[in-house]
C-alpha cells in the first residue's frame, strides 16, 4: 500500500516517524512546499521525497490513500490572506483535481468555536453556526472553504479537526514562544490560573489519523465490499423472483406455500442489518407496458388489489415502478442509495488526547522549567493587559485603514490568541473518534512528557524559527506558483 503524505508541520512529521517505525510495509510518497529536511523523514526506508508546487501531481500517483496535512497558520494582526488562501484553499483544490484517492484532510477545530463563550466539551459542530464567533475570521475562513471543496468532492474522504500539537521537534509553540520570551532566566507568568486551550502530543495525533487512514480504506467503496453481500444472498434473489411469479399463476397455491416475505423498512437500512436481512427481502419489477397490464387483469380476475406499499392480506410488499424499462424482471436487495457503491463515505471527526485540561504552566510546566529556566515570582493579570492591549490593537487597525499595511502589524498576536490561551476555556468531545475510529492515544500523558522533556530542557531562544502566531510559511525560499488545470 502506497500512502501519500502532504505537509510537514509537527503532526506530518510525527506521522511520518510514526509509520517508518510501526508500520514498514507501507510505501511512503513525501511532498512538502519546500525542500526543508526533517531527522523524521530521513529514518524512512520506503520512502519517495517531493517538493514544490509543481511536483505535487508526481506525489500523488498510484497513493491508495492521501493524508493532507499541509496547511498555512496564521494568528497574527495581520493574517496573510494570500498565503491562506493558495496554501489551504488552493492546495487542496489541486489535490482534489490530481487524485481521485480516498483522502484525509486535516483541519482545525477553531472551525467550531466561539471568542464569546467557553467551548467546553464540544463534539463535531456545524462552522456556519460559530462563523460570527471565529477566533480568527481569515484563518478560519480559509479552512471552512477547504472543508467545503473537500465535501463536495466526488473521493471518499475524512475530515479530522486536530488540536494544537507539541511534542520532540517542536519549532513553534506556545511552549516555545514562552521559552523564547524566558531567555532562558524565568518563564513570563501570565493570568490567573484561569483558562485553557487544548494541545495533543502529536505522536498520539499520528495514532489518530492512521486510525482515520485504516477505517477510511475500510469503508471506501473503491473496494468493492459489497460483492460478497451480493453472492451470498444470490440464492434468496432467485427465491424472491420465482415466488412472485408463482403467485401470479395461482393465488390458491401461493396461499399454501406461506413463503413469508415482507418488506424491508426504510428504517431498517444501516449497516447493521447486512446481517440480519438474510430473511428479508425487497422487491423490485421492471417490466413492459404490455406485461404489466397482463399483471393487472390477472391480479384483478383473482379479486386481489395490490396497492404499493400496502398488501393487507399477505402481509407483505411488492414495489412495482411506474416507467416501463425492461421486459425482464430485476430483483434487487438493497434499493437504499446509502449502500449504493457510487456512493461516497465522508466523516469528521475531532482529535485530542488524554492532555490534562490545565493552563499551559501547569500542564507544561515538567517541560518549560529547568535548572536555568524557572517560574517568575511575578505573575500578571490577565484581564487589565488584554484590554490594554485590544485597545492598541484597535489602534492600530484604525491607523493601518487610513495609511494601509504595517509591516511589524504581522508580527503581533492576534488579541484572540492570547485570550485563547491565557484565559478562555476551549476544549473538545472526541467521542465520535474514539467509537467510530477505535482511536486509543499510544501514549498517557506521563509518556509523553518523557517522550520530549528532553527536547523541551535543551531548546534554547536560538533555536526558535518563529512565534507560534505568525504565519507558518513565512520565508519561503521558493516563489509560490500553483499550477492547476481548471
Amino acid at each position: 500500500m502506497r500512502v501519500t503524505i502532504l505537509g510537514n508541520n509537527l503532526t506530518a512529521r510525527h506521522f511520518v516517524k510514526y509509520l517508518g517505525n510501526c508500520h514498514q510495509s507501507v510505501q511512503l510518497s513525501l511532498w512538502t512546499f519546500d525542500d526543508s529536511e526533517y531527522p523524521e523523514f530521513e529514518n524512512v526506508s520506503t520512502c519517495l521525497r517531493y517538493h514544490g508546487m509543481k511536483n505535487l501531481p508526481n506525489a500523488l500517483l498510484a497513493a491508495d490513500v492521501v493524508v493532507n496535512l499541509h496547511e498555512c497558520t496564521d494568528f497574527s494582526l495581520l493574517p496573510d490572506v494570500a498565503k491562506l488562501q493558495m496554501h489551504n484553499v488552493e492546495v487542496v483544490r489541486s489535490v482534489l483535481f490530481h487524485c481521485n484517492s480516498p483522502l484525509v484532510h486535516l483541519s482545525t477545530p477553531f472551525l467550531q468555536c466561539s471568542h464569546r463563550w467557553p467551548n467546553v466539551y464540544e463534539p463535531e459542530r456545524d462552522p456556519v453556526v460559530f462563523k460570527p464567533q471565529w477566533p480568527f475570521p481569515e484563518y478560519c475562513a480559509s479552512k471552512f472553504e477547504a472543508e467545503k471543496l473537500v465535501k463536495s468532492a466526488p473521493n471518499d474522504c475524512y475530515i479530522v479537526r486536530c488540536v494544537p500539537t507539541y511534542g520532540e521537534g517542536d519549532d513553534c509553540s506556545i511552549l516555545t514562544d514562552l521559552i523564547y520570551f524566558s531567555n532562558d532566566k524565568t518563564i513570563l507568568f501570565l493570568g490567573d490560573d484561569d483558562g485553557h486551550m487544548q494541545m495533543a502530543y502529536a505522536g498520539n495525533a499520528a495514532v489518530a489519523i492512521w486510525s482515520a487512514v485504516c477505517r477510511l480504506l475500510s469503508q471506501s467503496t473503491s473496494l468493492n465490499l459489497n460483492e460478497s453481500f451480493e453472492e451470498e444472498l444470490g440464492d434468496l434473489l432467485t427465491s424472491a423472483e420465482s415466488s412472485f411469479r408463482f403467485h401470479q399463476e395461482s393465488e390458491r397455491v401461493f396461499e399454501k406455500s406461506k413463503l413469508e416475505l415482507y418488506a424491508i423498512k426504510e428504517e431498517d437500512e444501516n449497516l447493521e442489518g447486512y446481517r440480519a436481512r438474510h430473511n428479508t427481502v425487497r422487491t423490485s419489477i421492471d417490466v413492459d407496458s404490455e406485461s404489466k397490464t397482463d399483471i393487472d387483469e390477472n391480479l384483478t380476475e383473482e379479486g386481489e388489489v395490490f396497492e404499493q406499499g400496502d398488501c393487507t392480506k399477505q402481509g407483505f410488499n411488492f414495489e412495482i415502478e411506474d416507467e416501463p424499462q425492461s421486459q425482464n424482471l430485476d430483483f434487487s436487495i438493497i434499493n437504499d442509495s446509502k449502500f449504493s457503491k457510487n456512493d461516497r463515505v465522508f466523516e469528521i471527526f475531532l482529535i485530542n488526547d488524554e492532555t490534562p485540561k490545565k493552563t499551559v504552566y501547569s500542564t507544561y510546566g515538567q517541560l518549560l522549567y529547568t535548572g536555568k529556566r524557572l517560574r517568575s515570582a511575578v505573575q500578571l493579570s490577565f484581564i487589565p493587559l488584554y484590554y490594554i492591549y485590544l485597545l492598541f490593537c484597535m489602534v492600530l487597525q484604525f491607523t493601518m485603514k487610513l495609511f494601509g499595511p504595517l509591516k511589524f502589524a504581522s508580527l503581533l498576536p492576534s488579541p484572540a490568541f492570547l485570550y485563547f490561551y491565557f484565559h478562555h476555556w476551549t476544549f473538545f468531545n472526541a467521542t465520535k473518534s474514539l467509537l467510530m475510529l477505535g482511536y486509543k492515544p499510544n501514549f498517557e500523558f506521563k509518556e509523553c512528557v518523557n517522550n520530549c522533556v528532553k527536547h523541551y530542557r535543551e531548546f534554547r531562544k536560538k533555536d526558535v524559527r518563529l512565534f507560534s502566531w505568525q504565519n507558518s510559511l513565512t520565508g519561503n525560499p521558493k516563489s509560490f506558483n500553483l499550477d492547476i488545470v481548471h
